[in-house]
C-alpha cells in the first residue's frame, strides 16, 4: 500500500520499539496511525482504531514508497520486534533486487482464483458465454438469434413431443455439464464420434463449435485431437463440408409445381411455391414482416441474411401474385406467413409429385434452374453469396435491377411454363 496524505496517521518519535512500548501506545480516534522507531529507519508499528497492531517497514522503490505489514505484535500469529527487524531487512533486500513479495503473493491469489473460475466454469456455461460475447471481428457484429439457438442447442438435453415422442440430446450434451478446463482429448474424441453417428455434417459442426469455445476461453487441451500438432493418427480431421444440395429432380419439377399450386391458397403451400421461385433461404422468407414488402414496386427485403447483409429479392409476376396474397394487415411487424402447418404441406405436395424435397432443396432447386437461364454473376446476386475473395463479382461486374428482375422474371416464366408443357431456354444474362 502507498501512504497518501488521506492516511491521516503520525509519525510520532519514540523510544526505541519493543513490544512493551508498541502495545502501550494509544489508539487513535480513527483510522489508523503509525509510529516509527527513531533508531531502525523504516521500523514501525501500524496501529488501527480497534487496537490492531502490527510492525510495518517502509522504504523507497522504483521511486515510489512501499510499506510492507511485517506481523502483528500481539495475539494469535505474533512475532517479536526483533523478529520484524530481521524480516524488513529480507524484505528491503528483496526489493532492492526487484522481487516484491507482495506482489507474488497476489500473482498467486489472482492465479489461484482464476483457476478456481475455471475450474467452475463447465461447457454450458461457456458456450453461454461464447454466443452473447462473440464479435465479428471485421464488423463486430454479434452471432445471428439463429446461430445461438443452434449452438445453444448442442447442449442441452432432448425434449419430448406432446405425444411423448423424444429428441436427441444435443450433439454436446454429455460435456455440457463438465470443467471447460477439464475436457481432455479423449472427451472430444468420444463427442466427436457420438456427434458423427447423426451425419458427418453434425460431427464436424459440433466439433467446430467446441474448438470456437476453447479458443475465446483460452482453455488448452492437452493432445487436443483438433491442433496440427498431434500426430495424424490422433487427429480429428474435420475437413471441409461440402455442400449436399438435393433439387427437385428436373423429371419431377413439373409434378411437383402442379401439386403445389393444386394446394394454393393453403398457406404454407404458397411459401413454399415462394421459394422456389425466388431462391430465398426457408428461414430468411419466413421470418418476412410486412414492412419488408413493397406490392407497388414487386420489391421484398430479407433483413440481415446469412452474409449480415440485407438483400433485395426483385419479385416476378408469379411471385408478387403469391406474396399479395399475404400482405394484408396494418401491422409492419406482422410476419408475412405464419406456417401453423409447414412440414405436413411439404409432405402432402412430396406424396404427390413423387419427390423428398426438403425446403432447402427448393433453393438448390432455383440456382440449378437459372444456372441455365442466367450468368454465373447474376446468379450469384440473386443468391446473395459473397465471396470476398471474387475481385472481379466484387469490383468490376455491376447488375442493374432491370437485369436481375429479368433474371427472376425468366426462372419463374421456365417453371410454370414447364407446368403447360412449354419448355423455353434463354434468357437476359
Amino acid at each position: 500500500m502507498v501512504p497518501t496524505d488521506a492516511d491521516q496517521r503520525t509519525r510520532e518519535r519514540t523510544p526505541r520499539l519493543t513490544e512493551r512500548t508498541a502495545l502501550a501506545l494509544p489508539l487513535p480516534e480513527r483510522d489508523y496511525a503509525i509510529h516509527f522507531c527513531p533508531q531502525t529507519p523504516g521500523f514501525g508499528v501500524r496501529i488501527t482504531s480497534k487496537g490492531l497492531r502490527s510492525w510495518v517497514a517502509e522504504r523507497r522503490f522504483n521511486g515510489r514508497t512501499v510499506r510492507r505489514t511485517l506481523g502483528r505484535v500481539a495475539g494469535r500469529g505474533a512475532i517479536s520486534a526483533d523478529a520484524a527487524r530481521k524480516l524488513m531487512v529480507e524484505v528491503s533486500s528483496e526489493l532492492q533486487r526487484g522481487v516484491d513479495r507482495l506482489e507474488a503473493q497476489r500473482q498467486e491469489r489472482d492465479e489461484r482464483t482464476r483457476s478456481e473460475a475455471e475450474e467452475a466454469l463447465t461447457l454450458e456455461a461457456a458456450l453461454r458465454a461464447y454466443v452473447e460475447g462473440k464479435r465479428r471481428g471485421k464488423d463486430g457484429l454479434g452471432l445471428k438469434a439463429r446461430t445461438k439457438a443452434d449452438y445453444l442447442a448442442m447442449v442441452q438435453q432432448g425434449r419430448e413431443t406432446e405425444s411423448g415422442r423424444p429428441f436427441a440430446d444435443g450433439e454436446l450434451f454429455g460435456l455440457s455439464g463438465k470443467s471447460l478446463a477439464r475436457i481432455t482429448a479423449d472427451d472430444m474424441r468420444a463427442a466427436f464420434r457420438s456427434a458423427s453417428a447423426r451425419g458427418r455434417r453434425r460431427g464436424i459442426y459440433a466439433m467446430q463449435v467446441l474448438r470456437a469455445v476453447l479458443n475465446w476461453h483460452g482453455v488448452k487441451v492437452p493432445h487436443n485431437p483438433l491442433g496440427k500438432e498431434v500426430a495424424g493418427k490422433d487427429r480429428i480431421v474435420l475437413g471441409r463440408t461440402d455442400g449436399n444440395p438435393q433439387p427437385i429432380p428436373p423429371e419431377r419439377l413439373t409434378a411437383w409445381w402442379q401439386a403445389a399450386t393444386a394446394l394454393a391458397g393453403r398457406e404454407a403451400a404458397d411459401y413454399y411455391r415462394l421459394l422456389l421461385l425466388t431462391g430465398a433461404r426457408p428461414g430468411e422468407l419466413s421470418s418476412v414482416t410486412l414492412r419488408s414488402v413493397d406490392l407497388p414496386g414487386a420489391r421484398m427485403l430479407l433483413v440481415d441474411t446469412k452474409n449480415r447483409r440485407d438483400h433485395l429479392l426483385l419479385l416476378s409476376t408469379q411471385a408478387a401474385a403469391i406474396v399479395a396474397q399475404y400482405a394484408k394487415g396494418d401491422r409492419a411487424g406482422q410476419r408475412l406467413f405464419t406456417l401453423a402447418d409447414g412440414r405436413k404441406a411439404l409432405a402432402a405436395i412430396n406424396e404427390a409429385a413423387g419427390t423428398h424435397v426438403k425446403p432447402h432443396g427448393l433453393r438448390s432447386t432455383f440456382a440449378s434452374v437459372a444456372e441455365e437461364l442466367v450468368s454465373a454473376y447474376t446468379l450469384k446476386r440473386m443468391l446473395n453469396h459473397a465471396d470476398a475473395d471474387d475481385v472481379t463479382g466484387a469490383h468490376y461486374v455491376a447488375k442493374s435491377e432491370a437485369q436481375l428482375r429479368a433474371a427472376w422474371q425468366a426462372v419463374a416464366d421456365f417453371i410454370t411454363d414447364a407446368s403447360r408443357g412449354n419448355r423455353r431456354r434463354g434468357s437476359p444474362r
